[in-house]
């Protein structure tokens, strides 16, 4: 670790604001539960310069993927049937398939079907969650999800698939757009839904997911109004990851640059 890095970094770090105090009050079971408890919103984790350099490289990718020059897996660009559908995807570490597939396999990991690793960057990244305690050392990603939005692009409701732990997060870069989280949310045209509470997301932060808000509030992101691009991070449950599988070593022994309360 460089050390004559350590008071700039920690400079940074004071200067992220951190909202932890969401409350959404449904009755779930018959017991009054906060569903929006374990959503904590992080922002300012990257600078103007560092989005710009992180955006630069998911267009690389994106290309990459366009020429061929990612594993087939890897890049996909669905054909755009309707409004609100056909944002592109690069995925790295696992394959998630988001929906039951003509060959009959249902949303999760495919075991067997191989993506590129992580990017270095994207290591990078990880690093920073990790060393600025936005993730426990506990729960590492190994995989990511980059979405990358065209204007009215959205993700329709959904919980995350429990093949990945908790917590996960996404992060924001190109245009803030709000994310709609509900225990139900109402599909009201394409790209079109309506929920319980939205959360605003600046650009350049991190919303972390846990607790009731992945679990039990179902949440979507409904069509953007401008270009927007997302890099979700999570860990595969040790059973479900790929059969081609190895732990990325500069991954490993990460821990908080400050104590943690």
């Amino acid at each position: 670790m460089n050390r004559s890095r350590e008071p700039k970094k920690i400079l940074r770090l004071s200067n992220v604001g951190i909202k932890k105090d969401f409350v959404c009050l449904r009755r779930v079971d018959g017991k009054v539960t906060n569903i929006a408890a374990g959503l904590e919103l992080y922002t300012g984790v990257f600078n103007a310069v560092e989005q710009e350099r992180i955006v630069d490289h998911v267009y690389e990718l994106m290309e990459k993927g366009r020429n061929g020059e990612l594993k087939e897996r890897t890049y996909a660009a669905p054909r755009k049937w309707m409004k609100g559908k056909g944002r592109v995807t690069v995925q790295f570490g696992c394959y998630y398939n988001f929906a039951t597939d003509k060959k009959g396999n249902p949303p999760g990991i495919l075991s067997t079907e191989e993506v590129d690793p992580l990017p270095s960057l994207l290591k990078g990244l990880i690093r920073r969650l990790i060393e600025w305690a936005i993730l426990p050392p506990s729960c590492v990603p190994d995989s990511c999800i980059v979405n990358i939005y065209d204007v009215g692009d959205c993700i329709p409701p959904h919980i995350d698939n429990h093949d990945f732990l908790r917590p996960f997060c996404t992060i924001s870069f190109l245009s803030e757009c709000e994310i709609l989280f509900g225990e139900v949310l109402n599909i009201e045209g394409p790209g079109l839904f309506s929920g319980d509470f939205a959360i605003p997301l600046p650009v350049g932060s991190v919303l972390v997911l846990n607790g009731n808000g992945a679990n039990v509030a179902k949440h979507c992101v409904p069509g953007v109004p401008s270009k927007r691009i997302s890099i979700t991070f999570r860990r595969m449950r040790e059973s479900k990851r790929p059969v081609y599988y190895a732990p990325e070593p500069n991954l490993q022994g990460l821990k908080p640059v400050l104590p943690v309360d």
